[in-house]
């Protein structure tokens, strides 16, 4: 028996930007009916096309056109991912990677945000400098446009935020780095807006805040972009010199008003996790972690993702309890994280890794030579890893292997 639901298009338009194939076609077969997906679809695409009568048979051949472009493109890419296919490419490699790594160990350190993506640009952070990359409209970069350099800055970590760039060098100058697009290139406008007098080790930003860690001390810095720079509002000591402890990653919530961090404590084998409320200037949650937690991901205000040495653990702020854990420990050491926002996430190890929450075992690993992957982004259609030494792309946009036969299959009706 079918079930019928209408929905509003604001409703419909999450739904088809966010579901993979398989909700599709159960929200297109059972939940909604076909003649109201497709008639908000096709006036999505053409203002001017005017439907009276939703269940004719030229309305249905209307549809078919469109709903098979884009359940095709959908489908591709969801198969794609399951079955490892994908085009890889190195994008960037780092030359006298060895002596580089001897000189600045610290460059590579885990959690550090060495790669960062938008719609339109990948990011990296490589031997002090930063790298842009554009992307073409399907997402893959484009080849040869390495875009932007910053130059031999000295830059330890940085921070994307809105169409600026924040960053924190080895000697505690704060930058702002403009981003001014002319067509062919992008150019980098710098702005010192402030020195916390030591070593910037993890830094992150919004449009009214800075939070930098160096060892032990967090600072929070009030920034209204206004050409007067940073004002200091707050200090936090965090860890213990004698156990040999450290800041290990900081990251601001969704909203940008809390931010968390993780202090690993080397000689129990421990860490702490911080979540601190900027607005109310208090520490909501400070609890001790059995484990060595390598990396932190806000999914939603209420929901953190932590990269721990074996596992994954997904904690609810509002009761500060683990609510779920995934063992990693076949795939080695974790080392950072990456997510949709959804179901969906990915690990770096000694290869890449695709989980769905609603699952206890990963769904696919994807590797890459060299070395552990430090950092990795990813969307739909593509992945970018960050080794040691080099920057990767994976794109599942590719449809060479399918034929019209094995897509028909799939799809029956809606082909």
């Amino acid at each position: 028996m079918s079930v019928s639901y209408n929905l509003p298009n604001e409703m419909l338009e999450k739904i088809f930007n966010f579901c993979d194939v398989y909700t599709l076609s159960q929200i297109s077969m059972v939940c909604i009916q076909f003649n109201n997906v497709a008639k908000y679809i096709l006036m999505k695409k053409s203002e001017h096309l005017l439907v009276t009568n939703q269940k004719s048979e030229k309305f249905c051949e209307r549809c078919k056109p469109q709903l098979s472009l884009y359940q095709n493109s959908i489908f591709i890419t969801n198969y794609n991912w399951i079955h490892k296919e994908c085009k890889r490419r190195q994008i960037y490699k780092i030359k006298n990677f060895e002596k580089i790594y001897l000189e600045h160990f610290y460059e590579f350190q885990y959690g550090n945000r060495r790669v960062q993506m938008t719609r339109n640009i990948v990011w990296l952070f490589c031997q002090g400098d930063i790298l842009a990359y554009k992307r073409a409209e399907n997402g893959t970069i484009k080849k040869g446009k390495n875009i932007l350099r910053t130059d031999k800055a000295f830059i330890k970590t940085f921070a994307h935020c809105d169409n600026y760039i924040i960053s924190g060098d080895r000697e505690g100058i704060i930058n702002r780095w403009e981003i001014k697009d002319n067509q062919n290139n992008f150019l980098f406008e710098r702005l010192k807006i402030h020195n916390v007098h030591y070593n910037i080790d993890q830094i992150d930003a919004t449009s009214q805040h800075i939070i930098t860690s160096s060892k032990h001390l967090i600072k929070i810095l009030k920034y209204t972009d206004d050409g007067k720079g940073c004002t200091v509002e707050n200090e936090i000591f965090c860890g213990d010199i004698l156990a040999n402890s450290y800041i290990q990653s900081i990251s601001f919530d969704p909203i940008g008003t809390k931010f968390a961090a993780t202090i690993v404590h080397c000689s129990s084998f421990k860490s702490s996790f911080l979540i601190y409320d900027i607005d109310k200037s208090y520490q909501i949650i400070n609890i001790n972690i059995n484990d060595l937690c390598r990396h932190i991901l806000w999914e939603d205000p209420y929901t953190i993702l932590m990269c721990c040495g074996n596992s994954i653990k997904k904690m609810d702020l509002r009761t500060s309890e683990i609510v779920r854990t995934w063992d990693s420990s076949k795939y080695g050491y974790t080392n950072c994280c990456s997510s949709d926002n959804m179901n969906t996430f990915m690990t770096g190890h000694q290869k890449s890794v695709l989980w769905d929450q609603r699952q206890s075992v990963a769904i696919q690993t994807y590797n890459m030579p060299g070395l552990d992957i430090y950092c990795l982004e990813f969307d739909s259609a593509h992945m970018y890893a960050a080794t040691k030494d080099c920057l990767f792309e994976l794109d599942f946009t590719k449809k060479n292997h399918f034929n019209q036969k094995k897509i028909k299959t799939f799809f029956g009706n809606f082909y």
